[in-house]
């Protein structure tokens, strides 16, 4: 059985590549100073992360079969196949067949898993980059030896890297050594400043391309976004058509003092970034929250709601948000880049100078 855990977290992406699954990655003999080797037994469409502890893997896609192991919180394992089977809730009944048996899809963040050549230079702006590793723990300092930080960021999430160094790695007589990285990415965390370093690997840099606007020839008066809240979907129209509809979560009520449910009303969109670090609530409440790097926010009501991805749970269909839309991030991303007002590279934020810019987000209600 394959688990890939932290300490053989980079190594499974030689795997890929000497199979030819996944992009070329640079060669690395040594994890925490210690070799991992892995065989591969089956082509690999994904990686699976599991988003919380004690994530059951059964020997069948169905919750009466037998199971047969456990998932520890981020630990990541290869995905062979998507199944959608007859057993889970009434909007998710999609499974993942994963090294070991079959785990349900609402709390498994599928994940990517590229290494990057590194930027040597960030610039006057900054530049926005996508983790494309699982996960990367974010330091204090530019060195694997470097204590962490409480933020561990995530496959598929942003952040706006505003400066790059060199590694300090350890001593060269040192094995581990080995394993520390050449260049260095400080983020920016707009809600908390400071320091916050990750390996320049474990990002992408986001081209201007992934910034331009979708159908840009068609007048943004005639698009509209739909989200009906009595089956969880968004549809997007243009001069009328449908041309994009998806699953989202939507804002749930968490208990009687607590209903963040999305309103149903006529609203528009007015202010988008390409990541916000998101928190709110008590610590050890059911509602606390505290989620950096939240991927292609755009915000459609001044209390705060918006369209965004979502990277602690996989369960579209369902309430449970805090008033937000939750999309996957590939979702969220065509959101972003199809609405007004538009975007450009270097923004943080996106305002519309007058509230009847923005597209258009109708919220019908559950009876509506």
């Amino acid at each position: 059985m394959i688990k890939i855990t932290r300490r053989n977290l980079l190594k499974l992406g030689a795997l890929g590549a000497s199979h030819g699954l996944l992009p070329p990655l640079p060669p690395l003999p040594f994890v925490d100073g210690k070799e991992a080797p892995i065989i591969a037994r089956r082509p690999i469409i994904s990686f699976a992360r599991a988003i919380s502890w004690g994530i059951r893997v059964y020997n069948e896609p169905n919750f009466s079969a037998k199971v047969v192991d456990q998932m520890s919180q981020d630990e990541t394992r290869p995905v062979y196949a998507e199944l959608t089977t007859a057993s889970g809730s009434s909007y998710n009944k999609r499974w993942f067949e994963v090294d070991g048996g079959y785990v349900y899809s609402s709390l498994i963040h599928i994940v990517p898993w590229e290494y990057n050549p590194s930027i040597t230079d960030a610039g006057a702006k900054g530049f926005w980059a996508e983790v494309t590793v699982p996960f990367t723990d974010s330091r204090v300092a530019p060195s694997l030896s470097a204590a962490r930080t409480k933020y561990r960021y995530y496959g598929g999430t942003t952040y706006k890297v505003i400066r790059v160094v060199p590694g300090k790695g350890a001593s060269p007589a040192d094995p581990a050594a080995a394993f520390d990285y050449d260049w260095w990415y400080q983020v920016e965390d707009e809600s908390f400043p400071g320091s916050y370093f990750v390996p320049a690997r474990h990002l992408r840099q986001v081209p201007q391309s992934e910034f331009t606007t979708l159908s840009p020839d068609v007048d943004p008066r005639d698009k509209r976004i739909e989200i009906r809240l009595s089956d969880k979907r968004v549809i997007a129209y243009e001069k009328g058509k449908e041309v994009f509809a998806t699953r989202c979560a939507s804002g749930a009520r968490f208990s009687a003092d607590k209903d963040f449910r999305t309103p149903p009303g006529q609203y528009r969109i007015f202010r988008k970034t390409p990541s916000q670090h998101m928190y709110g609530g008590a610590f050890g409440d059911n509602d606390y929250y505290d989620l950096p790097g939240i991927p292609w926010v755009s915000y459609f009501t001044y209390s705060g709601i918006a369209f965004h991805g979502a990277y602690w749970h996989n369960d579209y269909g369902s309430e449970r948000s805090h008033g937000c839309i939750n999309l996957l991030d590939k979702d969220a991303r065509w959101i972003y880049r199809w609405t007004t007002p538009r975007s450009e590279i270097y923004d943080r934020y996106t305002m519309t100078s007058t509230f009847t810019e923005g597209t258009a987000v109708t919220v019908i209600g559950v009876n509506g």
